[in-house]
């Protein structure tokens, strides 16, 4: 676990640490907000803080269950990280006991007293991957939490989790860090000047997705989508450098890595093709994450409407599992002018 101060979301982790001083913290917490916004970090920061022999409040960093915590050898905390595990899917065998399935589960985990008097803690990174029956098997711990329990599930999303799921829990909402504290954290990890402020709008002020964005290679994916808008780029040879792109797309096989790849593509390109609208709109260049890009292009109403429902259709086809090239394919013909032998006026080059 990492002892890291989260910027942007002091507040809120001090009002947690507050309710814990008058014994008011209740056993089940859902951090939610947008993705790369820092909830991860923020909920490692906030056990931090339950745990340290100075808490709870602020971690000195030093102590010894800090310094258990860092090296993740403390006994009372349980970290169900779908992304370490390399899961796309929390399944039932994760939260409760199965016949036949071995390995850890929050619920024999949480029948279990606390081992250094305090709390016991478990984080479901990412909890949006679990299933349905995943989460009916995690009504069980939230109806019966336990002596000191305490249960956050981190989520981007938290109407895909079920309603009586949510209604056991307490919501602590994240927002989107300013484009100049997102740009603070960048520097810190490398990237600095206009790269860190090109991250930064790309991320709408999430660091952690921008820092996922510049790992994946986002700079070219955006040019090869910008090139194929304003007909300097066959769409068949985007498609196929997409395709190609290199990245950390995760991703345990050939077919996952492929599907985050073209995942990220889209995302992207609806950047792009929504900031085409708001600048048709009248919204200033300098005000959009894709500002210099769209003032580029030339793109009427119906077409970019077309090219926006058949990215969103892309998007469904990618999670129903079809394939990632022949999507890819299908959607940037969509994207090329009636005529790409030459690019329209002001198009780039």
């Amino acid at each position: 676990m990492r002892c890291e101060k989260p910027l942007g979301h002091g507040d809120t982790i001090q009002g947690l640490w507050s309710a814990a001083r008058a014994q008011r913290l209740p056993h089940a917490l859902i951090f939610s907000g947008p993705e790369g916004v820092g909830k991860f970090l923020a909920a490692q920061w906030f056990v931090f803080g339950l745990f340290c022999e100075h808490g709870p409040g602020e971690p000195c960093g030093v102590c010894g269950p800090c310094k258990r915590l860092a090296a993740g050898t403390h006994p009372d905390v349980y970290v169900l990280d779908p992304l370490a595990m390399e899961l796309e899917t929390i399944l039932v065998k994760h939260i409760a006991p199965r016949a036949g399935e071995s390995g850890p589960n929050l619920l024999d985990w949480f029948s279990l007293r606390p081992m250094e008097g305090g709390y016991r803690i478990a984080i479901v990174r990412e909890a949006e991957r679990m299933n349905h029956q995943a989460q009916n098997a995690l009504l069980k711990t939230l109806e019966e939490p336990g002596e000191q329990a305490l249960l956050v599930l981190e989520t981007k999303s938290p109407d895909s989790l079920l309603g009586t799921v949510r209604s056991r829990c307490s919501a602590v909402a994240f927002e989107r860090l300013s484009l100049e504290a997102t740009g603070e954290l960048l520097a810190r990890e490398g990237l600095a000047g206009e790269e860190a402020a090109r991250y930064a709008a790309w991320s709408q002020g999430a660091p952690g997705a921008a820092l996922r964005l510049h790992a994946r290679g986002a700079g070219q994916l955006v040019d090869l989508c910008g090139r194929t808008l304003d007909g300097s780029l066959d769409p068949l040879l985007a498609a196929a450098e997409v395709a190609q792109a290199k990245g950390d797309f995760g991703g345990g096989t050939a077919r996952q890595v492929a599907r985050e790849r073209a995942r990220t593509f889209l995302d992207l390109a609806l950047g792009v093709l929504t900031d085409l609208g708001r600048a048709a709109a009248g919204v200033a260049p300098d005000a959009l994450a894709h500002g210099e890009l769209v003032a580029s292009l030339a793109c009427d109403h119906r077409r970019r409407n077309a090219m926006l429902e058949a990215t969103l259709q892309a998007r469904q086809d990618i999670e129903a599992n079809l394939a990632p090239d022949a999507v890819l394919e299908e959607l940037l013909l969509s994207f090329a002018p009636a005529t790409t032998s030459a690019g329209p006026a002001g198009g780039r080059r």
